[in-house]
């Protein structure tokens, strides 16, 4: 069987470990299956994870994969190149790409368009699960609504984008609930890396302060500033992990010049290193959505400080939602610290948060086994 994943780049660590979920489960369901993602993903990331490639959805005119497509079959297995006619199952793992903070061109090119061209002959389409909406600007919800009409099914992973879906597209029966399925994944820390083991990570987030006023990146530097600050007071050791990139390194940066003392900075090319070493955390305050989901659902409790809606979802799932703060609450941010580093080192905290995510666990088993059924031939 031929998947196809989209809405995953090989810079995001969290697409990354939804793309590594989606193959350690389908490869058990479907033993010799083949997993490909658009050609746009650079050459060498599709080596190292050994995936094939398609043509991109988001391209407007004939490339080179245009051509890679109507090429002889040996030929496109030696290029790894597989055309979107040999896809029998397209997988939507995009975390939160569709609604009005992304626009209609977005959702149009990666989903709706793809859809009405290829979903023909028995094959099978589906969202993983995924923060969605709101779908409230013009032609949005038409968009959407045509998207979920051609979709065996879609998994929404949290109450506001269920209400927001609802609004949108009423009573569509694919429609499920159904939590980030990175949960089930649970990487070794390496031996290199012992020494982090019980430490206190702080995770930084780039999309906190991009396209905001100079004084947005001011604040939140404070913010994470004060979290450190918090930590040390309470006795324990604090390292800056660093969850993307060149952005997210540059405020680890910025965070270590405002420090009396800087923390070590972890930088792990890995996303599952990255996701080990987080699940081995003591505490952990984080504004990455994935940065969190490995913490939460490892069992270590966590306080949030987002910039979307999913964030406020995924804590209350884990019985926790007190512990997402914004950061524009300046009065109470200091407050909010110190109470949740005094609970944190309660067992009764510890052992609520450990039974959350086994229930979070067996909500995203069910999830797949729905799916596999449906690609053994069940109905949504």
């Amino acid at each position: 069987m031929n998947f196809e994943i989209t809405g995953v780049s090989p810079a995001n660590k969290g697409a990354v470990l939804m793309l590594e979920a989606i193959r350690a489960r389908l490869s058990e369901a479907f033993p010799g299956s083949r997993f490909a993602v658009p050609m746009d993903w650079p050459i060498q990331e599709r080596l190292a994870k050994g995936v094939w490639g398609t043509p991109s959805r988001a391209a407007r005119r004939p490339t080179l994969t245009t051509l890679f497509a109507h090429a002889p079959e040996r030929l496109r297995r030696s290029l790894g190149f597989l055309g979107g006619g040999e896809i029998d199952v397209l997988l939507d793992a995009s975390g939160f790409g569709y609604g009005d903070v992304w626009g209609a061109r977005k959702l149009q090119d990666r989903l709706t368009r793809r859809l009405e061209r290829w979903k023909t002959g028995g094959r099978r389409a589906s969202l993983l699960p995924q923060a969605l909406g709101p779908f409230e600007k013009p032609g949005m919800a038409e968009a959407f609504g045509s998207a979920l009409s051609r979709l065996d099914l879609a998994f929404v992973r949290d109450k506001a984008s269920m209400a927001y879906v609802e609004a949108a597209a009423p009573g569509r029966p694919n429609v499920r609930y159904a939590p980030d399925f990175t949960n089930l994944l649970h990487p070794e820390l390496p031996s290199r890396l012992e020494h982090l083991r019980g430490q206190s990570v702080v995770i930084p987030n780039e999309k906190m302060v991009s396209d905001q006023p100079a004084q947005t990146r001011v604040e939140y530097i404070a913010f994470l500033k004060a979290a450190v600050e918090a930590l040390r007071r309470s006795g324990r050791t604090v390292f800056i992990l660093v969850h993307e990139g060149a952005p997210d390194r540059a405020l680890a940066a910025e965070l270590n010049a405002q420090l009396d003392l800087p923390a070590a900075v972890v930088d792990e090319p890995s996303a599952l290193v990255t996701k080990a070493v987080i699940g081995a955390a003591d505490v952990a305050v984080s504004s990455r959505f994935h940065g969190l989901v490995s913490a939460l659902s490892s069992g270590v409790p966590s306080l949030a400080c987002g910039w979307s809606h999913k964030y406020d979802e995924l804590l209350a799932d884990y019985g926790c939602g007190q512990y997402s703060i914004r950061l524009d609450d300046r009065e109470r941010r200091g407050q909010h610290l110190e109470r949740f580093l005094a609970e944190a080192a309660t067992p009764a905290f510890r052992a609520a948060l450990a039974a959350a995510g086994a229930e979070q666990r067996q909500r995203s088993e069910a999830m797949w086994d729905e799916v596999i059924a449906l690609l053994c031939g069940g109905k949504a």
